[in-house]
């Protein structure tokens, strides 16, 4: 036994799982857009990344109004993205190459394409209404309440034919299932179950806690804002987390185990306070520590801490994570350029050699940065809702660069679907393979690296003293250590060198000695 473990641990546990934004990792038939062929075709890609597992991004009958998170049919492929056949093959070449594969799962709302909510619209005696939130607004004409949308604005959108309003957290075109009715987690269960029976080792599910909106449609309440004196809404007042969604994934979590019991179920829950209620043995596996604090060491630390700290069940440990489809690419978010790769790979060793399991975003192994697109080719649903105010996803979605010197990067002779920037083929990866210090050779390094040592080390970590702006932890016989500093620093330290992030880092006699932004991983007892 190890941390309370016996050594018949599941797979996921400690493993490292890639999310593969289908529409920009790799088109298969030159449309410039990415499809489930595309995937099929660079699994030996991941597999010699070293990488267990990917998660592919939704592929289903879409109007592509956010890109697949507005499902038309849960059933099916987009014919973009190809066909059920099409997924079955990826299915099977990844588990020939021992490779799992995570389904997203979007159950919070569906596209406003969907027959339930064309039905629900036809009529306002339509049965189908109930499976949404219909509602009359209030006596002045206002929407019934005063929730607010992601995307800005009122979350509610009137239906002009009958004079009540929808609900949608996100755009109006991802109109919210109402699972206070039974129907819909009926259907959900069915949804379940047809991709499992297709080969699906799992779901990553999006915006896991918000199924079940407060039933009575309260306003939220307004606070004052002690930074600017403005109105804001209590962020204290519950719209969602309401307690049902827990009878949810219990049952899911009985479902998936009577495949296997090993199958995965990982939520889109980012609050660490949150966590621990659903990262439970009887419902999910696992949430998401996503990590965007600045180059800071105290500030990294915090982060850390907070989230480890958060999960205190049986067998709880963070599912570390830099980046996502939503959020600005790593190298930028981190100072861009050199500098922003340089941090990059020490925010890699810090966070691969914690306890716990570690999610990577496509494009990440490659350093690639945010693009700064131009407003006419920006697709992002944040974008055009607020006005132009928010500058959107768009940047972190840009296609990946397979192929120096070809068209497009060589992901696809025709345009893509957002264009590539000047010199991106630079960062392609058969630019990058032979290069002992590129970026994706330093990654395929690091996870070599940590394959033996997941399963091998203590569930638990502490701190070790340092100087300000440097982290030092030791697992058992294993010691990291990263310069978050803009000048060099020496530590006293014995252990034999593992990897570094730099080629300049030094061990010698007692001392390691860490250029800027650096970072190492160290084996103290000699037998790692």
């Amino acid at each position: 036994m190890r941390g309370g473990e016996s050594w018949t641990r599941p797979w996921w546990r400690g493993a490292v799982f890639y999310e593969v934004y289908v529409r920009s990792f790799a088109d298969s038939n030159d449309d410039g857009i990415g499809d489930l062929p595309g995937v099929t075709s660079r699994l030996d890609y991941l597999k010699r990344l070293g990488v267990d597992a990917i998660w592919v991004t939704p592929f289903y009958p879409s109007p592509q109004k956010d890109h697949g998170y507005d499902v038309a049919d849960y059933y099916d492929v987009n014919p973009e993205y190809g066909t059920l056949q099409d997924f079955d093959q990826l299915i099977q070449s990844a588990h020939e190459r021992r490779l799992q594969v995570l389904v997203d799962l979007v159950p919070n709302h569906t596209s406003d394409q969907h027959p339930w909510f064309r039905a629900a619209l036809s009529s306002p005696d339509d049965p189908h209404r109930a499976l949404y939130y219909f509602a009359d607004g209030k006596p002045d004409g206002s929407p019934p309440n005063n929730w607010e949308s992601a995307f800005g604005g009122p979350a509610w959108t009137k239906d002009e034919s009958s004079g009540q309003w929808y609900l949608h957290l996100f755009a109006p075109e991802q109109p919210d299932l109402n699972w206070w009715n039974p129907d819909v987690p009926k259907e959900f269960e069915k949804i379940l179950r047809f991709w499992l029976d297709r080969g699906a080792d799992g779901y990553r599910i999006d915006v896991a806690s918000a199924l079940f909106k407060r039933k009575d449609l309260a306003d939220q309440p307004m606070v004052k804002d002690p930074m600017t004196g403005q109105a804001k809404p209590d962020a204290t007042f519950a719209i969602i987390d309401q307690p049902p969604v827990h009878e949810v994934y219990r049952r899911w979590r009985e479902i998936v185990n009577g495949y296997r019991p090993d199958r995965v179920l990982v939520g889109e829950i980012f609050e660490p306070q949150r966590q621990s209620r659903y990262i439970l043995p009887d419902q999910l596996n696992m949430a998401f520590a996503l990590i965007r604090a600045k180059w800071d060491a105290s500030l990294w630390k915090r982060s850390i801490d907070v989230d480890r700290h958060a999960l205190h069940g049986p067998g709880q440990m963070p599912s570390w994570t830099v980046s996502n489809h939503d959020v600005v690419r790593q190298v930028t978010r981190l100072g861009g350029g050199f500098v922003g790769r340089q941090r990059a790979r020490a925010a890699l060793l810090l966070l691969l050699g914690l306890p716990g399991q570690v999610f990577l975003y496509q494009g990440g192994e490659l350093g690639l940065e945010e693009v700064n697109l131009p407003d006419d080719a920006r697709q992002d649903p944040f974008f055009f809702h607020s006005g132009g105010k928010q500058r959107g996803r768009d940047g972190c979605r840009v296609p990946l660069p397979w192929h120096k010197g070809q068209t497009n990067a060589g992901f696809s002779k025709a345009a893509p679907w957002l264009p590539m920037p000047a010199g991106w083929d630079d960062f392609a990866v058969d630019a990058q393979a032979g290069m002992a210090e590129s970026m994706l050779v330093f990654h395929q390094r690091v996870l070599a690296l940590r394959r033996p040592l997941s399963g091998s080390l203590p569930n638990d970590f502490k701190w070790c003293p340092a100087p300000e702006g440097v982290l030092v932890y030791e697992r058992g016989p294993f010691r990291v250590a990263v310069n978050f500093l803009a000048r060099p620093v020496e530590l006293s330290s014995r252990g034999r060198l593992l990897i570094a992030t730099n080629p300049m880092v030094r061990r010698r006699a007692d001392r390691l000695s860490l250029p800027p932004n650096s970072g190492a991983w160290l084996d103290l007892a000699g037998g790692i």
